[in-house]
């Protein structure tokens, strides 16, 4: 017990234990699919703890030798050990959260920096694309042969997905791309609703 309580007041209160770290786990493991609600869950525990900066790197290490009590001896400063700590324990809990095709990409990174700066433009990237190619299929999608309610999820996972992506698209305008997917059938149904909206 001693012991427990003496390494709490070695340590920062803002600093994971790692029964704590344990506890924190995250519902999903990041794949190519599910980057933006994987960052969401991972961003507000680490901001939780206070430790946003292991991650964007502006909480840098220590130095790692401090000058000892005889001349001309260095010692391991423990600032940097309590740092060097963190950062692994934060790095192997990002790490337990990715599937084994995203794993792959970050093997031989080892702070917990290298590794989300990587996942973020790594996925940055892809970001860019998945929102081009949302907005393209949003703007071509036609109902044909789907029934309303499958015309209309197909509509709604656009817009929903590019919302997630930073880019909203408005009622409105969902309203708009709803209607212009609508076959000749529709007309009368179109006409009303553009009338109505007026």
């Amino acid at each position: 017990m001693a012991s427990s309580t003496s390494q709490q007041s070695q340590n920062p209160p803002s600093f994971l234990q790692p029964i704590q770290l344990h506890n924190q786990l995250i519902s999903i493991k990041l794949t190519d699919e599910n980057h933006l609600i994987w960052r969401q869950q991972v961003l507000t525990t680490v901001r939780g703890f206070g430790l946003e900066g292991f991650l964007d790197g502006t909480s840098e290490a220590p130095t790692r030798f401090i000058p000892g009590e005889e001349e001309g001896i260095l010692q391991v400063n423990p600032e940097f050990t309590t740092w060097q700590r963190q950062d692994q324990l934060l790095a192997s809990w990002l790490l337990s959260s990715l599937s084994e095709s995203i794993l792959i990409s970050v093997v031989g990174m080892s702070s917990s920096s290298q590794i989300w700066k990587s996942l973020e433009s790594s996925f940055s990237t892809q970001s860019k694309a998945r929102t081009m190619h949302y907005r393209i299929q949003l703007q071509n999608l036609k109902k044909g042969t789907l029934s309303i309610r499958e015309y209309v999820n197909k509509v709604k996972l656009c817009c929903d997905t590019l919302a997630a992506g930073g880019h909203k698209v408005t009622e409105q305008d969902q309203i708009m791309h709803i209607l212009s997917g609508l076959g000749p059938e529709y007309d009368a149904v179109v006409a009303a609703s553009l009338s109505s909206s007026k």
